[in-house]
């Protein structure tokens, strides 16, 4: 009698099936958390790469208009009354502060849901840890790879966009006066 068995016996397939069905579940449970906090992180990246790229327009010599002979700083520009935008602008006046109308580049909408809740400046010509501010202007001037960070007549050492998700709590971009970014 030299049968040979093949295939599963009914237990082995009921065990196999229901740790799937707990690892399955295990994964589902957690997924709309993972998507916010994804969601947060890459809103966190796409402003990080908008103020990268505005550090390259001002570092590079970028021409404002072709022909022009223009080559201002570029920078960003956050206003704490629109928490869902922000901006890229050229300071064609030199003056590092968006000055609205003929300055902007591109208006930058956050469509996830997250908002850019508070913006704060550490140092310079302030006390450590200034937090609310109304506005944060970030500009890049060439040769010089500093940054200018400031909020109205205040100059910052460094300073934080902080970002949140309704249910996945917060994110911060750090802008330092080298002109490093990085997002905790």
């Amino acid at each position: 009698m030299n049968k040979s068995r093949r295939g599963f016996t009914v237990v082995e397939l009921i065990v196999t099936i229901g740790i799937l069905i707990v690892i399955t579940a295990l994964i589902l449970a957690d997924y709309p958390e993972f998507s916010q906090r994804m969601s947060l992180k890459k809103t966190a990246q796409e402003i990080a790469l908008v103020i990268r790229q505005a550090q390259a327009y001002g570092l590079g010599v970028r021409e404002f208009i072709p022909g022009s002979g223009l080559y201002p700083g570029y920078g960003i520009h956050i206003d704490s009354s629109s928490p869902d935008s922000f901006l890229l602008f050229a300071d064609l006046n030199g003056n590092k502060l968006y000055d609205g109308g003929a300055e902007q580049i591109e208006l930058f909408k956050i469509k996830t849901g997250e908002t850019i809740y508070d913006l704060c400046g550490n140092g310079k010509d302030t006390p450590p840890g200034v937090c609310s501010l109304n506005t944060m202007d970030i500009v890049y001037f060439r040769p010089a790879p500093v940054v200018s960070l400031r909020s109205g007549a205040f100059t910052y050492a460094d300073a934080e966009i902080k970002i949140k998700s309704q249910h996945a709590g917060t994110k911060e971009i750090i802008i330092w006066l080298s002109g490093q970014i990085s997002i905790e």
